[in-house]
């Protein structure tokens, strides 16, 4: 931005000039360099003239040829860097932002750090490209939105703390991520986010439920979570896929994995809530509760290992005795016994079976279902009991008197009494 009444940037200005117009600058002064090509020299004079506290900021469109290295600084309102470009090192570590940060479309040539800084307000990184790594570790920012950021070296948000919601809607990691102990204090939202390092999604907290619906790995994942719900509706999982989870709600509705997976449960409950569509080339989950899913909707089911897992039971209300004709023999396939069974198959083979499915005979393969088989062999059993007692007390009723109803005549002579006479 062009300097009155110089009519240039401060890039531009003669030593003098530069030095009258830095005379001009206080601490807590708003500083617009917006399409300003900056040195580090010229950085390091702004940040001494303002006494490294910045009012309002503005460097939209700026170039910095050199590191640029905040340390630091405190910027009391807002800061724009939208469209800026670091050739260099871009470092805000330790930085304070009172307001918003952006970094919208932001070109980093080299390494960026955010590590340590404080943002009381939202941060902004959408469409940002990071050629180099980029450092979050131990920040503590508001809420957060890297929609559609692309970090090319390894990204670290270790120990960060989000007070607000995180999105990463449509980010990239072309390289390692790590999430280790990141805490959330709203969602975090890993829609549509493209992973082809390793991905390591282990926070301490999540209030709300982390998301990675139709996120695409293409190599390992690790997710650690415990007390929010975890979705993977239509994620796809090249690499291995490690769920370790506690006291969650798991959505696996459409999740495709091509790698050996694994849902296991390190404290508390796990609560399967669908795993319709789930088509996984081996998966084995392990004590988690499947009540509530529709286990049919499975996509090629004898390469799912159930392991001490809870199924669905028959819905159970007053006692009735219900009998129909003709007797179902054998008993039909039910999903309930289809889990069971697997449940039971699973935990006698360490790898996949490879029986037909379903069996034609479940309670040859499964003692869980002998009980419904007993059942039904008491029931006739009680049947045929209650028709044979019902024939014998029948069959013991007397008989009816020859007792003379009210107003019957007979129909023979009658019969003459001792004193010879006839009754008329």
């Amino acid at each position: 931005m062009a300097r009155q009444p110089y009519g240039r940037c401060l890039h531009h200005l003669e030593a003098d000039e530069l030095e009258a117009c830095l005379q001009g600058f206080s601490p807590g002064q708003a500083v617009d360099l917006r399409g300003t090509v900056i040195t580090g020299e010229l950085l390091d004079a702004i940040l001494s003239a303002t006494g490294h506290a910045i009012g309002r900021a503005r460097f939209d469109g700026a170039r910095f040829l050199s590191p640029a290295r905040f340390g630091d600084a405190v910027f009391t309102s807002d800061a724009s860097f939208d469209g800026a470009r670091f050739d260099g090192l871009a470092s805000f570590f330790g930085t304070g932002f009172n307001g918003n940060a952006s970094f919208h479309g932001v070109r980093f040539a080299r390494e960026f750090s955010l590590h340590g800084c404080r943002v009381r307000g939202h941060l902004s990184l959408d469409e940002a490209v990071v050629t180099n790594d980029a450092l979050f570790g131990e920040a503590c920012l508001g809420s957060a939105s890297f929609r559609g950021a692309e970090f090319h070296g390894f990204a670290s948000f270790d120990r960060t703390r989000f007070h607000g919601d995180a999105t990463f809607r449509g980010a990239r990691f072309w390289r390692a991520v790590s999430f280790r102990r990141t805490g959330f204090d709203g969602s975090s939202g890993f829609e549509s986010v493209r992973f082809v390092g390793k991905a390591f999604l282990a926070p301490s907290v999540v209030a709300r439920r982390l998301v990675l619906t139709e996120a695409r790995a293409q190599g390992a994942v690790e997710i650690d979570v415990t007390g929010c719900p975890v979705v993977l509706d239509g994620a796809r999982v090249l690499g291995r896929l490690v769920v370790r989870l506690g006291d969650v709600d798991l959505d696996l509705r459409g999740l495709v994995s091509r790698g050996a997976s694994s849902v296991t449960r390190r404290g508390g409950e796990i609560r399967v809530v669908s795993v319709d569509r789930l088509d996984a080339e081996e998966l084995t989950i392990d004590g988690a509760d499947l009540s509530g899913c529709h286990l049919p909707g499975v996509v090629g089911p004898e390469r799912l290992s159930l392991r001490d897992c809870v199924f669905a039971s028959t819905p159970r209300g007053r006692h009735q005795l219900r009998l129909s004709w003709p007797p179902q023999w054998p008993p039909r396939w039910s999903a309930r016994l289809s889990a069971q069974w697997a449940a039971r198959r699973s935990s006698r083979l360490s790898t996949p079976w490879s029986a037909p499915w379903p069996p034609r005979w479940p309670w040859r393969r499964a003692k869980t279902a002998k009980p419904r088989l007993r059942v039904i062999k008491f029931t006739w059993f009680a049947l045929v009991a209650v028709v044979t007692v019902a024939a014998l007390v029948l069959s013991a009723a007397p008989q009816p008197s020859g007792r003379r109803p009210i107003g019957h005549r007979p129909t023979s002579a009658p019969v003459a009494t001792q004193h010879g006479g006839l009754h008329g």
